[in-house]
Parts: structure tokens; sequence; C-alpha cells
């Protein structure tokens, strides 16, 4: 659960207008996007989900959602997507996916 309380905290820190990517953008525009809105985006993940698992950081989100967005029928989902399965991914390889509550 927690690992969806940290999504929903990066929600509310990753406002659409502060740059040109947003979390509800495609994987298409991911894609299409400049390095550094790819970066700024990924940093506020970062920032958001260390807390979470200290391996979540800019570079881990750009690298994992650049590999998403590369699959074949991803390019309608939406950057949160990308996020939410780079979070449940990574917490499964590390055994810290279990539930807390």
């Amino acid at each position: 659960m927690r690992c969806f309380s940290a999504l929903f905290l990066a929600a509310i820190l990753v406002p659409g207008s502060a740059s040109a990517l947003s979390m509800t953008d495609t994987l298409e525009a991911w894609k299409q996007s400049s390095t550094m809105d790819r970066l700024q985006l990924a940093t506020r993940f970062g920032k958001s989900f260390v807390s979470v698992n200290e391996s979540f950081t800019a570079g881990y989100f750009v690298k994992c959602i650049d590999e998403v967005a590369g699959y074949s029928n991803a390019q309608k989902a939406k950057i949160e997507d990308a996020v939410r399965e780079c979070v449940a991914s990574q917490l499964r390889m590390t055994g810290k996916g279990q539930a807390d509550d």
C-alpha cells in the first residue's frame, strides 16, 4: 500500500504546468520529449519515491520509463502507468513489495 501512497504523493508533487511533461502524458509524448524534460520529471519521481526505496533515483525512472515506452503496445499508455509498473517491478525484485499493514 505504501507504493500507491507514494504514487499519490508523486501526483501531487508533479504539477502539469511545472514541466513540459506530466504524469498524464502518454509514453509517446515521453519518447518525443527532450532529455531535459524527461530528466526533470524523473527527478521529481525520484524525490517522491526515494523514501520508499533508495534505488528509486531519477536515473532509475528515466531508464525504466524509457524501457516501458519501448514496448510496441505501450505508446498510448500514460507515464503514470509506466511509473506504477516501474515501482511495482522494483519492489518485487527487492522483496520490499510485501504489505506492512
